[in-house]
């Protein structure tokens, strides 16, 4: 049976993705602005279109053939797109006082058959109570690396993949990183929303906490002391949204289910996803809302969950 906040963290991205990709699935409109300014609009055939000329379904005037070569060429975007983004909070109660801060840094490299995405981010919370006693909340991180090979077909890739997680506080798994190779595929990819889910091998290794030395710590009936500082053969799928909900709001979500071959099966799931706001249409500055949900049946906790809201801006 699947631990209840697990099961949940799953059924929101299925949730999430069965109330986008059907609006995006269906049919994909496009509006072409020709050289001569006309514009034309309707659904796009990809079957019946190639690079020379590109098929429209109008709802006006039926079946509509356009050759490329009578389109406005569409300025070209940048390759790289990079954000940053900061967020701080505290509080007084009395002679209690509370701080952090969480910071966070991304970027993407999209070349013609290749696609590089860096992210990483720190977390850090501290309180002092009346007697002067300061205790640390919330000291961890994160860091990830991806990168994506095209193959003969332009949906399908291969990865290569990295993902290291720190936590401090916990007391089995302070340092923990997945390694994983396999297959990527677009199921979408347009403009306003893109999908890809991936499917590999991978390995996990995790050390670190007083759990590591004293075995006390058991997850699932796994006694965690026994696979400290091993390499565990592992499996992950995992999916990604990137959906541009309107010039304002941008959400990315992204999940990654592992099962590591240990007591039988040891589930993991890390779901993380971030809502941007842009207060206006050519702005870069934002304000986000970010969290992330992780469950490992390897750490101690098992479970690991925060929120944050950040200013940041991309470039």
């Amino acid at each position: 049976m699947l631990p209840t906040s697990f099961a949940k963290s799953l059924c929101a991205f299925i949730s999430v993705g069965a109330m986008i990709v059907p609006q995006y699935a269906q049919a994909e409109n496009l509006t072409y602005k020709l050289i001569n300014g006309d514009v034309v609009s309707g659904e796009y055939l990809p079957e019946e279109s190639s690079n020379k000329v590109k098929v429209l379904l109008s709802p006006y005037f039926g079946r509509i053939e356009i050759d490329t070569s009578f389109i406005t060429p569409e300025p070209t975007p940048s390759r790289w797109l990079s954000s940053v983004d900061v967020g701080i909070d505290g509080s007084n109660t009395g002679d209690d006082l509370s701080f952090g801060y969480a910071i966070s840094a991304s970027t993407r490299f999209k070349g013609k058959d290749h696609e590089l995405n860096a992210s990483a981010s720190f977390d850090f919370d501290k309180s002092v109570d009346a007697e002067g006693v300061s205790t640390i909340d919330t000291n961890q991180g994160a860091f990830s690396i991806r990168y994506d090979r095209s193959l003969s077909t332009p949906k399908w890739s291969t990865y290569a993949s990295t993902d290291y997680i720190y936590n401090a506080l916990n007391d089995v798994g302070v340092n923990t990183n997945i390694f994983s190779v396999g297959f990527g595929y677009k199921v979408l990819d347009n403009k306003k929303l893109s999908l890809r889910v991936s499917l590999g091998p991978s390995l996990i290794w995790f050390d670190g906490g007083s759990g590591c030395s004293t075995g006390d710590d058991i997850s699932d009936g796994i006694s965690l002391q026994k696979y400290c500082g091993e390499i565990i053969p592992s499996g992950t799928i995992g999916a990604a949204i990137d959906w541009d909900v309107n010039e304002q709001f941008r959400l990315s979500i992204k999940d990654q289910l592992t099962g590591s071959f240990v007591n039988g099966m040891a589930a993991g799931n890390d779901l993380s996803g971030t809502l941007k706001f842009f207060p206006s249409k050519n702005s870069k500055f934002y304000m986000s809302l970010v969290a992330r949900l992780i469950y490992s049946a390897l750490h101690s906790p098992d479970i690991d969950n925060t929120f944050n809201f950040k200013l940041g801006t991309d470039f």
